[in-house]
C-alpha cells in the first residue's frame, strides 16, 4: 500500500469518526419556524459484532422491546430496535435481499438462496433464486428476464408467472403484481398467479415501459411508457377493469428505469424529471413539481406531524426533503457521504454505514 494513501485513508476515517457524532449529538437542525430535527442516538457497528446469528436479544425479549427493523449497508445486514439496540448483525459478501420480516442470503457458490428472519431462528434453503422483495412479498427473476416467482413467508413457492417478453419494469402490492415489458405492454398479476389485466399504454414512436408503480390498495397503477414521447399514465380500478384515469406527456427523455411511487394517501404520484420530483395526482388534477433533484427516492408520510419526507439520492449524495402535501418544501437535511442506509418510520430517520447507525427525530417545536 502506498504510505499517502494509507495516511489518507486514516485522516478520513478519523474525521468521519469525529464529523457523525458532532454532527448527530451536537447539532439540532431547523427546518422551519416550528419544526426541527432532533438527535437521539448513534451506535458503532463493530467488527466483533458481526454473527451469524442472533447476538444480544432474544426472541422473546425483541418482540417485548419492539418491531425489528431491516438494515443493509454494503454487504453488512442486520435488523436493530428503534431504541438503537442490534437484534442481529452479519456479513453477505454474496449479496442479500431483506424486508422487514425476512431476508434472503444469497449463496456466491450455487444459485441457492437462505431464507431467514429477524430473530434468525427458522432458516430454509430456497433453490435457484434470484430473490427481491416487493411490498414485502419475496419474488424470484428467471434468467432470460421474462419469468417472476412468488413465494410464501416460509419460502414455498406460490406461483411463477411468464410474461410475453422481458420485463424492463415491475411494481407489487399486496395482491397485485404489475410487470412492464420492453416491448410497451403493461400486464398484471393476481395473489393466485393468474392474469389480472393487459394493456398497452401507446401514444410513442419506441412504446418501451421505463418504470411503474402500484398503489398499497391495488386500485391505482402508474407507468412512465415510451420514448419520443415519454409519456405518464395512470389506471385506476373499476368494474374488475382497468382503465385509464390520467395522462401527461413529459419533457423527459429518459433511457432507462424511471422511479415512480403512488403515496400511501393513494392521491398522489412522485415521479423522476429532470428539474426535481414530479407530483401528480390521480385524478391529474395536481401537476407540479418538488425543486428536489433525484436519481432515485423514497417516500413516506408522517400523519403524526402531517408532513411527508422524501429522501433523494442524486450520484453519491443523499438527502431528506420534508414537505407539506402536495409539494409545498419546507426544508431539507443533507445527509454525511457515508449514509448507505436510510429509512424514515413516523417522525424518526434512521441512517447509517457499514460500521454506524443512527437516529433523529422530527419535532414541533
Amino acid at each position: 500500500m502506498d504510505e499517502g494513501n494509507g495516511r489518507h485513508r486514516v485522516v478520513t476515517i478519523l474525521a468521519m469518526s469525529i464529523f457523525i457524532p458532532v454532527y448527530f449529538f451536537v447539532f439540532a437542525e431547523r427546518l422551519a419556524p416550528e419544526l426541527s430535527a432532533i438527535p437521539r442516538w448513534r451506535v458503532d457497528l463493530a467488527a466483533g459484532q458481526t454473527a451469524a446469528g442472533p447476538t444480544s436479544v432474544s426472541p422473546a425479549d425483541a418482540t417485548q422491546a419492539g418491531v425489528p427493523i431491516p438494515f443493509v449497508a454494503g454487504n453488512r445486514y442486520g435488523y436493530f430496535l428503534a431504541d438503537g439496540t442490534i437484534l442481529f448483525l452479519a456479513d453477505a459478501p454474496g449479496g442479500v435481499a431483506m424486508s422487514d420480516h425476512g431476508y434472503v442470503v444469497s449463496d456466491t457458490a450455487s444459485p441457492d438462496g437462505t431464507l431467514g428472519q429477524p430473530q434468525g431462528k427458522s432458516r430454509t434453503v430456497i433453490h435457484d433464486i434470484r430473490p427481491f422483495f416487493g411490498a414485502g412479498r419475496l419474488f424470484s427473476a428467471s434468467t432470460d428476464g421474462t419469468g417472476v416467482s412468488a413465494y410464501d413467508a416460509s419460502g414455498n413457492l406460490t406461483w411463477s408467472y411468464t410474461f410475453p417478453c422481458q420485463l424492463s419494469a415491475f411494481a407489487a402490492s399486496a395482491s397485485l403484481v404489475v410487470g412492464g415489458t420492453v416491448d410497451g405492454w403493461l400486464e398484471g398479476v393476481n395473489s393466485d398467479g393468474t392474469k389480472a389485466f393487459e394493456f398497452a399504454p401507446g401514444g410513442s414512436r419506441l412504446p418501451v415501459i421505463l418504470g411503474a408503480a402500484v398503489s398499497p390498495s391495488g386500485a391505482w397503477i402508474v407507468a412512465m411508457s415510451g420514448i419520443d414521447r415519454q409519456r405518464l399514465i395512470v389506471l385506476g380500478r373499476g368494474d374488475a377493469k382497468y382503465r385509464v384515469k390520467s395522462h401527461r406527456y413529459l419533457e423527459s427523455d429518459y433511457r432507462e428505469p424511471v422511479k415512480l411511487i403512488v403515496m400511501s394517501d393513494e392521491r398522489h404520484v412522485l415521479y423522476r424529471r429532470p428539474d426535481g420530483v414530479g407530483v401528480w395526482s390521480v385524478d391529474g388534477k395536481v401537476d407540479t413539481v418538488l425543486p428536489v433533484k433525484a436519481d432515485d427516492f423514497d417516500v413516506s408520510i408522517d400523519t403524526a406531524l402531517d408532513i411527508a419526507y422524501l429522501v433523494a439520492r442524486r450520484g453519491g449524495k443523499t438527502e431528506i426533503a420534508v414537505f407539506r402535501q402536495p409539494a409545498s418544501l419546507t426544508g431539507t437535511i443533507a445527509l454525511p457521504d457515508s449514509s448507505e442506509y436510510v429509512r424514515v418510520i413516523g417522525s424518526s430517520a434512521y441512517i447509517g454505514g457499514q460500521s454506524w447507525l443512527a437516529r433523529f427525530d422530527f419535532v414541533e417545536d
